[in-house]
């Protein structure tokens, strides 16, 4: 409901309450970004505290090694780099935790796979069929919305990554010279999978090891600790593609990135924020990424593949389209928040 962190510290938030709740309590005002985040920090510190010796009995635990990742995902919104960094690294210490291929992860539908930290094991009996995650990305599910719907990389994306790259061929069709119905289309995504479609199960996955590293590598480039950077980043780039050794070599040390995000690689950084957002494709929100590193998009460019290009919206960094206006009911129910308060409604 509002901008990144950094830039927007004091711009009104969502509303703050430290206390319990009840039918007829008073609504609290919107409260400022940095007291939201303020309050998240201080819960996140609690709970590594409270977690810290206590195993997970279940992968949709949280427990503290995935408390330390959330911790380095919140403070790599708000530029702390050193602690995102610190945080990364803690939550990568979790037994038995190890990056693994792509035939592994199979179809990114099982928390039993040794890079899984945090996910949501869904039994038969709760599955949610044709509103589920999977209903919605699997197009070769029968009757499923994403068999109608395909999703799709960007063929700005999918260029971009080599063909020595393992993901390449395993979590996208690519290009087809005669497409047919289901995945079978042109750029389709086939990373997620159902596990199965009779039952129509397959588990959420909430927190990889690979995002972790991924964190770290960025922080580290973003503290100009590239020699770290480089060593960290190659621990999932030489894992996933056999040509990143020399591949890497080719990135100048810098902390600066592109701000068309389809032009070429060429800095250490690029690299880093590229692997991010081929790794974590259909994970992680691309938009929190556009927002906290300044970013805008274009859908308009040679060899497009978006049907929707949006050409006539603004989606600069910064833009209004980035953020939700706030529920009615809000507006409705809390009489410390009104109209004034909204946030821009853009048709």
């Amino acid at each position: 409901y509002q901008q990144t962190y950094k830039g927007n510290e004091e711009a009104p938030g969502v509303p703050l309450y430290s206390a319990p709740t009840q039918a007829g309590s008073e609504g609290a005002p919107r409260g400022t970004v940095k007291d939201v985040y303020e309050q998240i920090n201080s819960d996140l510190e609690k709970a590594i505290t409270l977690l810290n010796g206590k195993e997970q009995q279940h992968p949709s635990h949280v427990d503290y090694y995935v408390a330390n990742g959330i911790k380095a995902r919140v403070n790599l919104v708000q530029h702390n780099f050193d602690v995102a960094a610190t945080a990364a690294a803690e939550a990568l210490k979790k037994p038995g935790l190890s990056l693994v291929s792509v035939t592994a992860l199979g179809g990114n539908n099982s928390v039993k796979v040794d890079d899984i930290m945090w996910g949501d094991e869904i039994i038969t009996d709760h599955s949610t069929q044709y509103s589920s995650f999977f209903s919605h990305m699997d197009a070769d599910a029968p009757g499923m919305y994403g068999s109608k719907a395909q999703q799709c990389i960007s063929t700005g994306l999918y260029n971009m990554i080599p063909n020595t790259d393992s993901r390449k061929a395993a979590w996208w069709r690519g290009p087809l010279t005669e497409e047919g119905s289901g995945s079978m289309v042109s750029y389709c995504q086939i990373k997620f999978k159902m596990a199965d479609y009779t039952t129509r199960t397959g588990d959420y996955i909430l927190m990889r090891a690979e995002e972790m590293i991924l964190i770290k590598a960025e922080a580290e480039c973003h503290l100009q600790q590239y020699d770290k950077a480089r060593a960290t980043i190659s621990e999932l780039g030489d894992v996933r593609d056999s040509g990143f050794a020399e591949r890497l070599e080719n990135r100048t040390n810098s902390n600066s990135y592109n701000q068309d995000t389809n032009a070429p690689l060429v800095t250490l950084m690029d690299e880093i924020l590229f692997q991010r957002r081929v790794e974590l494709w259909g994970e992680a929100g691309r938009i929190f990424d556009l927002q906290r590193l300044g970013l805008g998009y274009n859908r308009v460019y040679e060899g497009s593949n978006h049907t929707q290009t949006v050409a006539t919206k603004d989606t600069n960094a910064g833009s209004d389209l980035f953020i939700f206006p706030l529920p009615q009911s809000e507006l409705d129910g809390n009489e410390n928040i009104t109209e004034k308060d909204q946030n821009p409604i853009v048709q």
